[in-house]
């Protein structure tokens, strides 16, 4: 099997090596298949309730403006909250961008069905940089539905350490750059359950639509808060996964200004509401407060 066309198992080595060397990887067993069934489920009845509408004449056949709907709800689930932050994912994002790592806003959720005709479902080779994305920030697409040659993903091994290919016309300008030497690789070995992990300057293009399948698939967007954002990346705005450990040292010390000996002699901790992000840090009950201060001031009057 060609190297670039290989599916594996999360691992550290083979993920870094892959994405730094191609510039994307494809990963089996990321998510736990109940949760992708779910998913999977969650989206199918929705476009069922959707072409039943379309038949009787209720509703314009509209499927990528419905499917911005559907993410919309989605986005307010809890198997939402689990795809996007499950132990899995964050870690294998944390191997590539570090401990700081966040998701930004707005998902994209792409409904490509055979009858559907939308251009923004069948995108020419381009890279997601020209779209205003940082080089910062990691693309995490999963597969819902299995991937035929006809409705997958076409990716170029390597273009990504062109830097910025030239564009001209959402396309790229080939009176600068010629295409010939690009390798070219359909991942139509993606099945459902799969996530394609991609560089901002990889180019890549959608293979277009199938004459029999439907591929559902989501478009994630994760970063290092510790990284520049672009103006649209601010615009979106983001939720934090996780904080490194030399970041849960400054919240603890109270701020970026390290003002001197703020918690000197007294208790050191943060918010229980923030457990979750800052997990090293030391959590206590009003009770237990109240006990270290009765404790400290009998110590004094000793």
């Amino acid at each position: 099997m060609n190297k670039y066309h290989y599916k594996f198992e999360y691992d550290e080595k083979n993920l870094l090596e892959n994405f730094v060397n191609n510039g994307y990887v494809l990963l089996k067993n990321i998510h736990d298949p109940e949760l992708i069934k779910i998913c999977k489920n969650f989206f199918s009845e929705r476009i069922e309730v959707f072409l039943k509408e379309v038949d009787k004449g209720n509703l314009t056949y509209d499927m990528n403006g419905f499917a911005a709907a559907i993410i919309d709800e989605f986005e307010k689930t809890d198997i939402y909250l689990e795809l996007i932050e499950g132990n899995k994912i964050v870690s294998t994002m944390q191997s590539i961008l570090g401990k700081d790592l966040a998701i930004f806003n707005q998902d994209a959720l792409w409904i490509n069905t055979p009858n559907n005709k939308d251009p923004v479902l069948n995108k020419n080779i381009h890279t997601d940089a020209w779209t205003g994305t940082s080089v910062n920030t990691i693309f995490c697409k999963t597969f819902f539905t299995d991937v035929d040659k006809y409705n997958g993903m076409t990716v170029y091994p390597g273009s990504h350490l062109y830097g910025l290919t030239p564009v001209k016309n959402r396309s790229v300008d080939t009176n600068i750059m010629s295409l010939e030497h690009l390798k070219e690789i359909n991942l139509d070995n993606a099945s459902r359950g799969d996530v394609l992990i991609w560089h901002a300057l990889l180019l890549h293009k959608t293979t277009g639509q199938s004459d029999i399948n439907t591929r559902i698939s989501l478009t994630s967007r994760y970063t290092s808060t510790e990284t520049k954002f672009s103006s649209q990346e601010r615009s979106l705005g983001y939720r934090t996964l996780s904080v490194s450990p030399l970041n849960q040292i400054l919240r603890l010390i109270g701020s970026d200004t390290l003002q001197p000996m703020r918690t000197y002699g007294g208790f050191v901790g943060i918010d229980r509401r923030l457990k979750k992000l800052y997990g090293y840090s030391s959590y206590k009950t009003e009770e237990d407060y109240s006990k270290y201060l009765n404790n400290k001031t009998n110590k004094n009057n000793e």
